[in-house]
Protein backbone atom coordinates (compact mmCIF):
# COMPACT_ATOMS: atom_id res chain seq x y z
CA UNK A 1 0.00 0.00 0.00
CA UNK A 2 2.35 2.31 1.45
CA UNK A 3 4.78 1.76 -1.92
CA UNK A 4 1.21 1.98 -4.18
CA UNK A 5 0.89 5.78 -2.17
CA UNK A 6 4.81 6.38 -2.89
CA UNK A 7 3.90 5.98 -6.75
CA UNK A 8 0.93 8.21 -6.74
CA UNK A 9 3.18 11.17 -4.95
CA UNK A 10 5.85 10.56 -7.66
CA UNK A 11 3.79 11.07 -10.78
CA UNK A 12 1.97 13.96 -8.78
CA UNK A 13 5.48 15.78 -8.49
CA UNK A 14 6.04 15.04 -12.06
CA UNK A 15 2.53 16.22 -13.20
CA UNK A 16 3.57 19.36 -11.25
CA UNK A 17 6.58 20.43 -13.17
CA UNK A 18 4.42 20.34 -16.19
CA UNK A 19 1.72 22.33 -14.85
CA UNK A 20 1.68 25.80 -13.35
CA UNK A 21 -1.92 25.00 -11.54
CA UNK A 22 -0.72 22.97 -9.78
CA UNK A 23 0.65 23.96 -6.16
CA UNK A 24 3.52 22.08 -3.67
CA UNK A 25 3.46 22.85 -0.19
CA UNK A 26 4.81 21.25 2.88
CA UNK A 27 6.64 21.58 5.71
CA UNK A 28 9.72 19.59 7.18
CA UNK A 29 10.55 19.46 11.52
CA UNK A 30 13.55 18.08 12.89
CA UNK A 31 13.64 18.30 16.51
CA UNK A 32 15.62 16.82 19.40
CA UNK A 33 14.06 16.37 22.61
CA UNK A 34 14.85 15.32 26.15
CA UNK A 35 12.29 14.13 28.69
CA UNK A 36 12.03 13.00 32.32
CA UNK A 37 8.17 12.11 32.22
CA UNK A 38 8.94 8.07 33.16
CA UNK A 39 12.15 7.43 32.02
CA UNK A 40 14.58 9.96 31.13
CA UNK A 41 14.62 9.47 27.18
CA UNK A 42 16.48 11.65 24.48
CA UNK A 43 15.41 11.24 20.71
CA UNK A 44 16.91 12.80 17.90
CA UNK A 45 14.30 13.08 14.81
CA UNK A 46 11.96 14.14 11.94
CA UNK A 47 8.94 14.91 13.42
CA UNK A 48 7.39 15.60 10.66
CA UNK A 49 7.86 15.81 6.54
CA UNK A 50 4.84 16.86 4.95
CA UNK A 51 4.37 17.15 1.14
CA UNK A 52 1.37 18.35 -0.02
CA UNK A 53 -0.12 19.10 -3.88
CA UNK A 54 -3.12 20.68 -4.71
CA UNK A 55 -4.51 21.54 -8.37
CA UNK A 56 -8.28 22.86 -9.48
CA UNK A 57 -9.81 20.21 -11.55
CA UNK A 58 -12.59 21.94 -14.02
CA UNK A 59 -13.22 25.39 -14.50
CA UNK A 60 -16.54 25.03 -11.67
CA UNK A 61 -13.54 25.34 -8.82
CA UNK A 62 -13.23 21.65 -7.86
CA UNK A 63 -9.81 21.29 -6.30
CA UNK A 64 -8.01 18.42 -4.76
CA UNK A 65 -5.94 18.45 -2.29
CA UNK A 66 -3.26 15.57 -1.11
CA UNK A 67 -0.53 15.70 1.65
CA UNK A 68 1.81 12.71 2.84
CA UNK A 69 3.64 13.02 6.11
CA UNK A 70 7.10 11.02 5.20
CA UNK A 71 8.94 11.58 9.06
CA UNK A 72 8.04 8.42 10.02
CA UNK A 73 10.21 6.66 7.03
CA UNK A 74 13.39 7.38 9.51
CA UNK A 75 11.54 5.16 12.51
CA UNK A 76 12.00 1.98 13.05
CA UNK A 77 8.34 1.38 11.78
CA UNK A 78 9.46 2.76 8.19
CA UNK A 79 5.99 4.09 7.36
CA UNK A 80 4.43 6.68 5.32
CA UNK A 81 1.41 8.63 6.59
CA UNK A 82 -1.51 9.96 4.48
CA UNK A 83 -2.64 13.16 6.44
CA UNK A 84 -4.95 14.76 3.52
CA UNK A 85 -7.18 13.43 0.51
CA UNK A 86 -10.20 15.54 -0.04
CA UNK A 87 -11.86 16.98 -3.01
CA UNK A 88 -13.45 20.74 -2.18
CA UNK A 89 -16.48 22.04 -4.40
CA UNK A 90 -17.65 25.42 -3.67
CA UNK A 91 -21.89 24.93 -4.07
CA UNK A 92 -22.75 28.80 -4.31
CA UNK A 93 -20.52 31.63 -3.68
CA UNK A 94 -20.72 31.20 -0.45
CA UNK A 95 -21.24 27.60 0.39
CA UNK A 96 -18.82 24.62 -0.03
CA UNK A 97 -18.60 20.83 0.37
CA UNK A 98 -15.43 19.10 1.56
CA UNK A 99 -15.21 15.00 0.88
CA UNK A 100 -12.73 12.87 1.86
CA UNK A 101 -9.91 12.30 4.42
CA UNK A 102 -8.34 15.17 6.99
CA UNK A 103 -8.12 17.21 9.92
CA UNK A 104 -11.66 16.91 12.11
CA UNK A 105 -13.06 19.90 11.90
CA UNK A 106 -13.49 21.01 15.67
CA UNK A 107 -12.50 24.15 17.28
CA UNK A 108 -9.40 25.94 17.01
CA UNK A 109 -6.53 23.96 18.21
CA UNK A 110 -7.23 20.67 16.05
CA UNK A 111 -7.32 21.95 12.33
CA UNK A 112 -4.37 24.46 13.17
CA UNK A 113 -1.53 23.56 11.16
CA UNK A 114 1.58 22.45 13.29
CA UNK A 115 3.67 24.58 11.14
CA UNK A 116 1.78 27.58 12.48
CA UNK A 117 1.34 26.62 16.36
CA UNK A 118 4.23 27.85 18.37
CA UNK A 119 4.14 25.07 21.17
CA UNK A 120 5.42 21.96 19.45
CA UNK A 121 2.78 19.88 20.70
CA UNK A 122 -1.28 20.06 20.81
CA UNK A 123 -2.70 20.85 24.03
CA UNK A 124 -3.48 17.69 26.14
CA UNK A 125 -7.29 18.12 26.15
CA UNK A 126 -7.85 18.34 22.09
CA UNK A 127 -4.92 14.89 21.96
CA UNK A 128 -7.28 13.13 24.47
CA UNK A 129 -10.94 14.23 23.58
CA UNK A 130 -10.02 14.15 20.00
CA UNK A 131 -8.01 11.28 19.91
CA UNK A 132 -5.63 11.26 16.14
CA UNK A 133 -7.47 14.40 14.93
CA UNK A 134 -8.30 12.90 11.22
CA UNK A 135 -11.45 11.74 10.04
CA UNK A 136 -13.28 10.55 6.83
CA UNK A 137 -16.48 12.52 5.60
CA UNK A 138 -18.40 15.11 3.65
CA UNK A 139 -18.88 19.16 5.82
CA UNK A 140 -20.50 21.63 4.15
CA UNK A 141 -19.35 25.31 5.26
CA UNK A 142 -20.60 28.18 4.84
CA UNK A 143 -18.94 31.94 5.01
CA UNK A 144 -20.90 35.32 4.49
CA UNK A 145 -19.37 37.54 1.97
CA UNK A 146 -20.09 40.10 4.40
CA UNK A 147 -19.42 39.43 8.30
CA UNK A 148 -20.83 43.24 9.24
CA UNK A 149 -23.77 42.06 10.73
CA UNK A 150 -22.33 39.50 12.79
CA UNK A 151 -22.83 36.31 10.49
CA UNK A 152 -20.96 34.10 11.24
CA UNK A 153 -19.50 30.84 9.78
CA UNK A 154 -21.10 27.45 9.72
CA UNK A 155 -19.94 24.01 10.02
CA UNK A 156 -21.50 21.12 9.69
CA UNK A 157 -20.65 17.84 8.95
CA UNK A 158 -20.98 13.74 9.05
CA UNK A 159 -18.04 11.46 9.81
CA UNK A 160 -16.66 7.95 10.31
CA UNK A 161 -15.37 9.35 14.09
CA UNK A 162 -12.15 10.35 15.41
CA UNK A 163 -9.68 7.95 13.74
CA UNK A 164 -7.83 6.70 16.61
CA UNK A 165 -11.50 6.02 18.79
CA UNK A 166 -10.81 2.28 16.91
CA UNK A 167 -8.09 1.42 19.09
CA UNK A 168 -10.51 1.63 21.85
CA UNK A 169 -12.31 -1.83 21.09
CA UNK A 170 -10.31 -5.40 21.13
CA UNK A 171 -12.50 -5.53 17.61
CA UNK A 172 -13.92 -2.52 15.98
CA UNK A 173 -17.20 -2.66 14.49
CA UNK A 174 -18.42 1.17 13.49
CA UNK A 175 -18.55 4.96 14.51
CA UNK A 176 -19.91 7.64 13.10
CA UNK A 177 -20.20 11.36 13.85
CA UNK A 178 -21.64 14.75 13.55
CA UNK A 179 -20.19 18.02 13.72
CA UNK A 180 -21.58 21.28 13.68
CA UNK A 181 -19.83 24.79 14.78
CA UNK A 182 -20.16 28.36 14.06
CA UNK A 183 -17.40 30.94 13.34
CA UNK A 184 -17.01 34.88 13.92
CA UNK A 185 -13.71 36.75 12.44
CA UNK A 186 -12.39 39.11 14.84
CA UNK A 187 -9.87 41.85 13.76
CA UNK A 188 -6.29 41.23 12.13
CA UNK A 189 -7.76 37.83 11.84
CA UNK A 190 -8.48 36.70 14.52
CA UNK A 191 -11.89 34.65 15.42
CA UNK A 192 -14.41 33.14 18.04
CA UNK A 193 -16.11 30.24 17.98
CA UNK A 194 -18.20 27.12 19.02
CA UNK A 195 -18.02 23.71 18.04
CA UNK A 196 -19.76 20.44 18.94
CA UNK A 197 -19.38 16.61 17.97
CA UNK A 198 -21.92 13.62 18.97
CA UNK A 199 -20.42 10.45 18.53
CA UNK A 200 -21.74 6.75 18.47
CA UNK A 201 -18.89 3.91 18.69
CA UNK A 202 -19.10 0.12 18.50
CA UNK A 203 -17.33 -2.55 18.80
CA UNK A 204 -16.18 -5.66 21.01
CA UNK A 205 -14.22 -5.79 24.31
CA UNK A 206 -13.21 -8.99 25.78
CA UNK A 207 -15.90 -10.85 23.79
CA UNK A 208 -18.62 -8.00 24.70
CA UNK A 209 -20.39 -6.05 22.89
CA UNK A 210 -19.52 -2.51 24.13
CA UNK A 211 -21.26 0.91 23.06
CA UNK A 212 -20.47 4.19 23.78
CA UNK A 213 -22.79 7.17 23.05
CA UNK A 214 -19.93 10.64 23.17
CA UNK A 215 -20.28 13.92 22.65
CA UNK A 216 -17.94 17.06 22.92
CA UNK A 217 -18.75 21.07 23.15
CA UNK A 218 -15.75 23.64 23.00
CA UNK A 219 -15.45 27.11 22.63
CA UNK A 220 -12.96 28.87 21.30
CA UNK A 221 -10.93 32.42 20.79
CA UNK A 222 -8.03 33.80 18.96
CA UNK A 223 -7.31 37.64 19.20
CA UNK A 224 -4.35 39.59 17.43
CA UNK A 225 -4.10 42.71 18.89
CA UNK A 226 -2.55 45.08 16.11
CA UNK A 227 0.80 45.44 18.30
CA UNK A 228 2.80 42.85 19.59
CA UNK A 229 0.59 40.71 21.84
CA UNK A 230 -1.98 37.44 20.75
CA UNK A 231 -3.90 34.88 22.69
CA UNK A 232 -5.84 31.57 22.27
CA UNK A 233 -7.94 30.21 24.65
CA UNK A 234 -10.30 26.82 24.20
CA UNK A 235 -12.65 25.12 26.61
CA UNK A 236 -13.81 21.53 25.63
CA UNK A 237 -16.16 19.35 27.60
CA UNK A 238 -18.11 15.95 27.30
CA UNK A 239 -18.11 12.71 27.72
CA UNK A 240 -15.04 10.37 26.43
CA UNK A 241 -16.42 6.36 26.99
CA UNK A 242 -19.47 7.93 28.53
CA UNK A 243 -17.29 9.35 31.84
CA UNK A 244 -17.44 12.97 32.22
CA UNK A 245 -13.94 14.88 31.06
CA UNK A 246 -12.58 18.23 30.17
CA UNK A 247 -10.12 20.35 29.82
CA UNK A 248 -8.54 23.76 28.33
CA UNK A 249 -5.74 26.06 27.71
CA UNK A 250 -4.73 29.43 27.49
CA UNK A 251 -1.68 30.51 25.26
CA UNK A 252 -0.04 34.00 25.55
CA UNK A 253 2.35 35.15 22.47
CA UNK A 254 4.32 38.16 22.52
CA UNK A 255 6.79 39.71 19.90
CA UNK A 256 8.53 42.51 20.50
CA UNK A 257 8.53 45.42 18.05
CA UNK A 258 11.56 44.93 15.46
CA UNK A 259 12.41 41.11 16.70
CA UNK A 260 11.95 38.19 14.90
CA UNK A 261 11.54 36.21 18.00
CA UNK A 262 7.97 35.17 19.83
CA UNK A 263 8.29 34.72 23.40
CA UNK A 264 5.18 32.38 24.37
CA UNK A 265 3.58 30.71 27.45
CA UNK A 266 0.76 28.37 27.68
CA UNK A 267 -1.01 26.31 30.35
CA UNK A 268 -3.30 24.09 29.81
CA UNK A 269 -5.11 21.21 31.77
CA UNK A 270 -7.44 17.76 31.47
CA UNK A 271 -9.52 16.03 33.78
CA UNK A 272 -10.41 13.07 32.68
CA UNK A 273 -12.65 12.24 35.57
CA UNK A 274 -10.16 10.76 37.95
CA UNK A 275 -9.35 12.01 41.48
CA UNK A 276 -5.84 13.62 40.28
CA UNK A 277 -5.67 16.30 36.87
CA UNK A 278 -3.15 16.79 34.37
CA UNK A 279 -1.85 20.35 33.91
CA UNK A 280 1.11 21.54 31.97
CA UNK A 281 3.17 24.77 31.71
CA UNK A 282 5.09 25.32 28.46
CA UNK A 283 7.75 28.53 27.80
CA UNK A 284 9.22 28.68 24.72
CA UNK A 285 10.76 31.25 21.79
CA UNK A 286 10.53 31.02 18.45
CA UNK A 287 12.60 32.70 16.29
CA UNK A 288 12.19 32.96 13.00
CA UNK A 289 15.84 32.57 10.72
CA UNK A 290 14.50 32.95 7.63
CA UNK A 291 11.21 33.20 5.51
CA UNK A 292 10.48 30.15 5.71
CA UNK A 293 12.59 29.00 8.17
CA UNK A 294 11.63 29.24 12.22
CA UNK A 295 13.68 27.69 15.39
CA UNK A 296 11.82 27.11 18.58
CA UNK A 297 13.22 26.38 21.93
CA UNK A 298 10.38 24.78 24.74
CA UNK A 299 10.53 23.74 27.81
CA UNK A 300 7.23 21.74 30.04
CA UNK A 301 6.65 21.23 33.80
CA UNK A 302 4.34 18.48 33.62
CA UNK A 303 2.33 17.36 36.73
CA UNK A 304 0.60 14.27 35.19
CA UNK A 305 -2.41 12.86 37.66
CA UNK A 306 0.59 13.32 40.80
CA UNK A 307 3.51 12.36 38.53
CA UNK A 308 5.76 14.91 38.12
CA UNK A 309 8.25 15.53 34.70
CA UNK A 310 9.12 17.48 32.36
CA UNK A 311 10.46 18.16 28.50
CA UNK A 312 12.79 20.21 26.53
CA UNK A 313 12.76 20.23 23.26
CA UNK A 314 14.58 22.27 19.99
CA UNK A 315 13.23 22.62 16.90
CA UNK A 316 14.13 23.48 13.21
CA UNK A 317 11.04 24.08 11.10
CA UNK A 318 11.48 24.72 7.06
CA UNK A 319 8.70 25.44 5.02
CA UNK A 320 8.27 24.90 1.19
CA UNK A 321 6.11 26.39 -1.91
CA UNK A 322 5.66 26.58 -5.21
CA UNK A 323 5.66 29.86 -6.59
Amino acid sequence: MWVLLAVVVLVLLVAATTSAEVKISGYTQVRCADTSIEDDDCEFDIRRCMLGLSTPVNDDGTEIRLCVNLGGLDDDDGEMNLEDAIIIHPLSAEWKARVGYSDAVFGYDLPCSSSRRLPLERAQATRLLLPGGKDTGVYCTYTPQSTRNGTPSVILGITNDIEDVADWFDEHDRSYAFVGGLRWGLPNKGQAGISYMSSKREGTIGGTATEWDDDIWGAHVRYNSSSNFAFQGEYLAGNRQEVGVSGWYGLLEVKPSNSRATAFYRYDTYDDGDVDDYCRHTLGVALEVGAQSRVTLQYEDIDDEGVGGSNFGLQWQVSYASR
